[in-house]
């Protein structure tokens, strides 16, 4: 990265090519989604911003939202070599913007949470649930057996 400063440039879902999206959310966060999740991505979100340093993808994030009660900020992601510039705090608060006059934003996160509870997010009461399709592509079996164990490798 030059150390001539430049400006950031942000979109509120503008152009973006999976590629670049593919390529930031690796080097970001090690994800690596096939080219038609990322077409998926883009496509069904309710909203996406991205920030671009001349011309090049270095943050993105989205927001899936029902418009009324709920909206969930996912993938918020800024290339390692940009990081620690306020370009997250600037994708964080695009999206809660975007989000409107919905009763709650939640997102799940493992990393910056200073960052999140600085923009007045709280921890949740609540514990988050996964399930997962297996590489088969269908959800794992188990629904109805309440003593099965789970793809979690616990005890229903």
């Amino acid at each position: 990265m030059s150390s001539i400063a430049t400006e950031i440039q942000y979109a509120v879902s503008g152009a973006l090519a999976p590629e670049e999206l593919g390529a930031l959310l690796h080097a970001a966060a090690g994800s690596d989604y096939s080219a038609s999740e990322l077409e998926k991505i883009i496509a069904n979100s309710t909203a996406y911003v991205t920030a671009r340093e001349c011309g090049r993808l270095v943050g993105f994030a989205r927001l899936l939202s029902d418009g009324a009660v709920i909206a969930y900020i996912n993938n918020l992601a800024v290339h390692p070599a940009y990081q620690g510039r306020g370009i997250g705090k600037s994708l964080l608060t695009s999206l809660i913007e975007a989000a409107g006059n919905v009763r709650s934003v939640f997102l799940y996160t493992d990393t910056a949470d200073a960052l999140y509870q600085r923009k007045g997010f709280c921890r949740s009461e609540k514990r988050l649930y996964v399930k997962k399709r297996s590489v088969a592509g269908s959800f794992d079996a188990g629904a109805g057996n309440t003593h099965e164990a789970t793809s979690c490798g616990e005890a229903d």
